[in-house]
Order: C-alpha cells, then structure tokens, then sequence
C-alpha cells in the first residue's frame, strides 16, 4: 500500500512540475510574441503628424499639445453620436461596396472647434492590416472631413485641443456600427 502511494505522489508532483514548466514556458513564448520591444512607440497615441495627415495646410492648433479626446470634457459632435451617425448614414451609399473590415479616421479637433489632420488605417475584422476598396475609404474619409460641427474639449474651463477618432465597422459594404 505504501509503494502505490508512493507511486502516486511521485506523479501528481510530476504533472505538477510539467504543468508549472509548460505554462512557463507558454508565457514566455507568448509575452515575446506579443509584446512589443522596448522603444517601438516614439510618439503618443494622439499624435498625428501635420506633414502627413489630409487637410493640415491652415489648419491651426491652439496649444502645442494635443489631449486626449476624453480627457476630461471630451471633445463632441454638436448634433450628439446619433446626429453624427444620422449624417453619415444619409451621405453613404453601401449598395456600391461588398467590403468588410474596420476604417479608422483619427483627427485633431482645435480649441476652436475645427477638424484637421486627418489620418485613417484600414484592417479587417480580425483587426488585421488590411487594404479597403479605395473609393469606399475615399467615401467614408471625404464624409467624416465634411462633419464640421464639432465641440471642443475642455481643461479646467479652456477650450483645448484634442485628438478624435471616428472608428467605421463596415460588413458587406454597410455600416453596421460606428464608434466612438
């Protein structure tokens, strides 16, 4: 009886110790896979280079930094999200279009409430980088540079400038939703 015991307790400590060494070992794999290397991020998240953005010539900020969009006010369409949405839909016309993925349409939104510096990235619905038929990006890009009635984000009572972004999720041409 004490030799079976023996027998078992060797291996329920030898599962234990391979499972413990598999599940290092998965971490490890996976934290390398995943995780970028150090210094891949040079700029923030709001930043949007002027000299590489659509309709940046004139388009002034008010400050030298750019907020986030949320942060603490946050910047805002002045007709509200379905407003904003009831604007795109009457512009779209998805009957042109079989494409399915994400278009993302990110901007800077000035103290004044003025939309410039438009960029956009284009990935499927597994998020993967992706190319969109190109007029269906011209179309969407050309509507969301002509919504013009935005509110500015606010800072302790000042009007700031501040990042937006407007994230298309597109199935068979349609928009089925669009966030934020």
């Amino acid at each position: 009886m004490k030799r079976i015991l023996k027998i078992i307790a060797v291996t329920l400590v030898s599962i234990l110790v391979l499972a413990i060494v598999a599940f290092f070992g998965l971490y490890t794999y996976y934290n390398k896979k995943i995780t970028p290397s150090k210094n891949v991020f040079t700029e923030r998240v709001a930043y949007i280079d002027p000299d590489n953005s659509l309709l940046s010539e004139g388009f002034e900020t008010c400050q030298d930094r750019i907020f986030d969009y949320y942060n603490p006010t946050r910047a805002t369409y002045s007709t509200g999200k379905y407003g904003l949405k009831e604007e795109v839909f009457e512009a779209y016309d998805h009957t042109k279009y079989t494409d399915s993925g994400y278009l993302s349409v990110r901007f800077v939104i000035n103290c004044k409430g003025q939309a410039g510096r438009y960029v956009w990235h284009e990935s499927n619905l597994d998020l993967e980088p992706t190319t969109l038929s190109k007029n269906l990006v011209d179309d969407l890009v050309t509507i969301t540079t002509h919504l013009k009635l935005w509110n500015p984000n606010v800072i302790r009572g000042e009007k700031v400038d501040s990042y937006m972004y407007i994230l298309y999720r597109i199935e068979n041409g349609k928009i089925t939703q669009i966030i934020p």
